[in-house]
């Protein structure tokens, strides 16, 4: 479900003509897959990184993984896993999967829901939060969960970095991030703050000769 209200206006005058840009309310409810490893990011639906150990910029102690993301029919489905691996040396390498979250520059509120078997640890998945200030700002998914459903609460008191919330600031990039061992499986993505604007400049009249009109009395042609 996709809605969009009017809340607001600015207007710019330009060289020709004036830029009429429209503040609106916006929730946002589809997402970009990427998958991430060893300081690579790959971008896709599917997105897909490997753990190679020793190799392409992986750590040596790291042990092989993959991270996958794929968003089907409004079910995002994010993945880090490493064989028989350990979960928490797992978790400790240099891997992710995440979705990132588009066409916002403020937050009021975010949700999704959980399918029975998926993965909702404290830091996992969880948004992260960059505001126009530099801070990155998280919110943990065990922390805002009711049942299967999880609503994220930005207040500072929700903060996991400590960074005071994100209540009236503006942002600069909302990602989910799965980085801890398991599978997430999130259904009816709902992401809703102000909307990106960009401002249409009115259109420029198409030049014209000018011609003298002839009226009675003027010369014969």
């Amino acid at each position: 479900m996709k809605r969009l209200v009017m809340i607001g206006s600015a207007i710019a005058a330009l060289a020709w003509g004036s830029v009429a840009a429209y503040a609106s309310t916006a929730t946002i409810t589809t997402v970009s897959p990427w998958a991430y490893a060893c300081g690579h990011t790959t971008f896709g639906n599917p997105a897909t990184k490997e753990d190679t150990p020793g190799t392409n910029g992986c750590p040596a102690t790291d042990v092989a993984g993959t991270s996958s993301a794929a968003l089907a029919a409004g079910t995002l489905t994010l993945s880090k896993l490493c064989g028989e691996a350990t979960a928490a040396k797992c978790t400790a390498d240099d891997l992710a999967s995440g979705a990132t979250v588009k066409g916002l520059t403020t937050l009021t509120a975010a949700s999704w829901d959980l399918a029975p078997a998926s993965y909702c640890g404290a830091g996992a998945p969880r948004l992260n939060v960059v505001t126009s200030d530099g801070k990155t700002h998280f919110f943990g998914c065990a922390a805002n969960k009711s049942g299967n459903h999880v609503s994220f609460k930005f207040d500072a008191a929700g903060d996991g970095s400590g960074n005071g919330g994100i209540v009236g600031k503006t942002v600069t990039s909302i990602d989910i991030v799965q980085d801890e061992t398991g599978t997430a499986i999130l259904s009816n993505l709902s992401f809703t703050g102000t909307a990106v604007v960009t401002a249409t400049a009115a259109p420029t009249a198409t030049p014209t000769t000018p011609t003298l009109a002839r009226t009675g009395g003027g010369l014969p042609a």
